[in-house]
């Protein structure tokens, strides 16, 4: 009886083996009609048998690599997959698919890390997506993984695998450091041409993820953090060399809301969008810049301020064409004793009014003492640029009967 028992387990393990796929069922999954293929091996002798939890079932793995023409005249790609097959029952396997693993083209090579790196660093922003407002520490540069696994999708597109470890805010709850692998797929329209755009996502692979530490803050504690993310500090920086390359505009200690509107009337009157910006980056109030930044514009303050300049010195009719040098001007105080006051400049043609809110506003403290300074609050700018406003102001041969203050 036992020995009965033993020749049946060993007819079942024979029944395993020779059920497995054969090199030749392999190649034949492998390669297709066999179209364009020039060469084709076996990456190892034998394959493996293993569990996918994602199917629950086992299956079979064979690594092959297949060298085929591409549709560039003497460019052949060289791909390294997996045929996987699918246990079926009775010992036996179906084919279910081949898995790319890498591809490269000969004569075609991987982008070095330096050229990654100077294409990539462009756009931070859309390399680190979601995670380029939370981020707040990089532990170090994005660097090409050990093994990238370079897939190239077409010869104008190659993905690969980055490495990153990094500090990100968590909401609520506190930061977290996290290495993680980024995946990055450039473009390109031509073989020859510079890559031109890119498409970088985190990995949501759990073998690709590891967290590595975390700490507890307050929520009060992770508003300042907010500070330190990568989009508050890289925008920072960026409007810091901004700020920097504008014409140097020495604006005056001003004690009175009238003188600084007059001011501003003629650096908007005679002026040039640079020196409109580095005046209003001297004179606008803290509300109107990032939290912490005295450079960086909230986005609708920049978005607002750029409206301006384009009517103001770029449109069909500019603000010198509209506003007298002398303009009228209409003074309403704020009663509420805060000192605010809104001045109303008067346009050379009817409904062509212009106006600038000014109040003292604390800019800190100094021995408990609120340093208050005179700033702009609020603004509001328009220039018409309606045929009949333009023709009205063309219609006088002489300047001066416009604008008989001047």
């Amino acid at each position: 009886m036992v020995r009965i028992i033993l020749l049946l387990m060993l007819v079942f393990k024979t029944s395993l083996v020779f059920a497995q796929p054969s090199d030749a069922k392999v190649k034949s999954d492998a390669v297709g009609n066999g179209g364009g293929i020039i060469s084709f091996k076996f990456t190892k002798s034998t394959g493996t048998r293993q569990w996918n939890s994602s199917t629950g079932n086992w299956e079979y793995v064979r690594g092959v690599q297949v060298k085929r023409k591409s549709d560039y005249p003497g460019i052949n790609m060289i791909v390294d997959e997996d045929v996987v097959y699918q246990y079926v029952g009775n010992g036996g396997y179906s084919f279910w698919k081949v898995r790319v693993l890498s591809n490269s083209y000969e004569g075609i090579p991987n982008p070095a890390a330096k050229e990654i790196d100077d294409f990539i660093s462009k756009d931070w922003q859309r390399f680190y997506g979601f995670y380029y407002g939370t981020i707040v520490k990089l532990w170090q540069q994005p660097a090409l993984a050990e093994n990238p696994e370079w897939v190239w999708h077409s010869i104008n597109s190659v993905e690969f695998r980055m490495n990153i470890k990094f500090d990100h805010i968590i909401s609520g709850r506190g930061v977290e450091t996290q290495e993680a692998i980024w995946k990055v797929r450039l473009y390109r329209d031509d073989p020859k041409a510079p890559w031109k755009n890119m498409l970088a996502l985190r990995s949501e692979e759990a073998a690709d993820i590891k967290v590595v530490g975390f700490k507890n803050y307050t929520p009060q504690q992770l508003d300042d953090f907010e500070k330190q993310t990568l989009q508050y500090t890289m925008a920072e920086q960026k409007a810091r060399q901004s700020a920097a390359a504008l014409p140097q505009v020495n604006v005056p200690a001003f004690t009175n809301a009238e003188d600084i509107t007059k001011y501003v009337h003629d650096v908007l009157r005679n002026g040039n969008p640079e020196k409109l910006r580095a005046v209003f980056l001297q004179l606008f109030a803290p509300g109107f810049f990032e939290d912490g930044s005295k450079v960086q514009l909230r986005a609708v303050e920049e978005q607002n301020l750029a409206q301006v300049i384009t009517a103001v010195y770029q449109n069909k009719a500019t603000y010198h064409q509209m506003y007298c040098q002398n303009p009228g001007y209409r003074v309403e105080q704020w009663g509420n004793g805060s000192g605010k006051k809104t001045i109303y400049i008067t346009g050379a043609v009817n409904n062509c009014n212009s106006s600038f809110t000014i109040a003292p506003v604390n800019m800190g403290y100094k021995e408990g003492v609120a340093q208050t300074a005179l700033k702009i609050v609020e603004y509001g700018v328009h220039v018409r640029q309606d045929a009949a406003a333009i023709d009205f102001i063309n219609s006088f041969s002489n300047r001066k009967n416009l604008c008989k203050q001047d």
